[in-house]
């Protein structure tokens, strides 16, 4: 009886303690069911907020792709622009060429003049001085009157005065030949006059042609240089500027680039890598406006890391299927892209070459010689 009063009393104890427990155990989940309609709240509040930020983000993309239409029209325009300048630009060349060419003819025409009015203000006055020294001329009816002796008086006075005034009878003759070589001469001098009009001309429009069609090409190259740079260094700049806009082959051309995430800067102040990528970009760029069949380049890739040698290695292979390149080169990654391997090296104090065809290497065959 006293065990089964002592189960009896330890069981209402668990009793009791089953019961504090569960009063617990209640209150925690009441607890824990605020704190989960306190977090839910939280979290619809969050949901609400990033609906906003998604919206948000939505209409800033879409903002930011009519800005970058926007910019792209404005590059469109500023290169349209710069075509206009360029054009203007020639045209104010041809303008002051011809103010130049006119000037020297003005100033020739004001010589010839000068000299001509010189030449009538002589010849003027030694007319006037014959004029005062011809004697005057006899009339008939005092010829009638005057004796055989008058006459011959006035004969022997008039020959006197002719050898005083020293008259040329040869004066005449020469003076026709003299006036027929000058026409001559004239005619000459407008043939060699027209000759070097149309001269002048044929320069100056073979001049016009030329800078029309440097600056055509110029264009073309800097856009492409532009292209080939960003594409090698992927997201690098670079531009080809004239020193002197208005005459370009005198002064010659700047190049600047901006490598990735650094600033502007000439193409002597570079590093190597730097240098080889930007003078590959340039000679891309030409070889996209005038393919070459044929081009020779020694340890381009001697100042470049892996990555660069594989896009130059992979543009030359993909990209300049219309010639032909020869290059020397130490870097596995160059071998791979090669279509034909000529491999040089030294034996017995003997240079000697093999010829290798990298597409033909299978794994256990022998080494193939093309």
């Amino acid at each position: 009886t006293a065990k089964k009063l002592a189960q009896i009393k330890n069981s209402e104890k668990q009793i009791l303690k089953l019961q504090k427990d569960s009063k617990k155990a209640e209150e925690e989940a009441q607890s824990l069911e605020a704190q989960h309609d306190e977090v839910m709240a939280q979290f619809k509040a969050l949901e609400e907020e990033a609906f906003k930020v998604v919206e948000q983000i939505t209409a800033k993309e879409a903002v930011l792709q009519e800005k970058e239409s926007e910019v792209q029209e404005i590059k469109k325009e500023f290169e349209n622009k710069q075509k206009e300048v360029s054009v203007i630009r020639q045209v104010e060349v041809d303008i002051l060429n011809e103010v130049e060419v006119q000037k020297t003819a003005l100033k020739e025409e004001s010589d010839k003049k000068t000299y001509w009015e010189n030449e009538y203000c002589g010849m003027t006055e030694r007319l006037e001085d014959l004029t005062k020294s011809v004697p005057e001329e006899i009339a008939p009816e005092t010829l009638a009157e005057s004796s055989a002796d008058e006459v011959q008086y006035r004969i022997g006075v008039l020959e006197e005065e002719m050898e005083r005034m020293d008259v040329n009878p040869d004066a005449i003759s020469s003076w026709m030949k003299a006036d027929e070589e000058c026409a001559q001469r004239a005619a000459e001098l407008e043939a060699a006059t027209a000759d070097r009009d149309k001269t002048r001309n044929s320069y100056d429009e073979l001049r016009k042609k030329r800078l029309e069609e440097f600056l055509a090409g110029f264009n073309i190259i800097s856009l492409k240089l532009k292209e080939m740079y960003q594409m090698i260094t992927m997201g690098g700049d670079a531009e080809l500027e004239l020193v002197d806009s208005l005459d370009p082959f005198s002064e010659g051309i700047l190049f600047s680039v901006r490598p990735p995430k650094k600033s502007w800067k000439n193409i002597a102040n570079l590093s190597g890598g730097e240098k080889t990528l930007s003078s590959l970009s340039l000679v891309f760029a030409l070889h996209h406006f005038k393919p070459t069949p044929l081009y020779v380049m020694d340890e381009i890739d001697a100042a470049l890391d892996f990555k660069n040698v594989s896009i130059v290695g992979n543009y030359i292979r993909e990209r300049t299927k219309n010639a032909q390149f020869v290059i020397i080169s130490l870097r596995n990654n160059m071998f791979e892209l090669a279509d034909r391997l000529v491999g040089i090296y030294k034996t017995d104090n003997a240079t000697k070459s093999i010829p290798l065809n990298p597409g033909s290497f299978t794994v256990g065959s022998s080494i193939p010689v093309a």
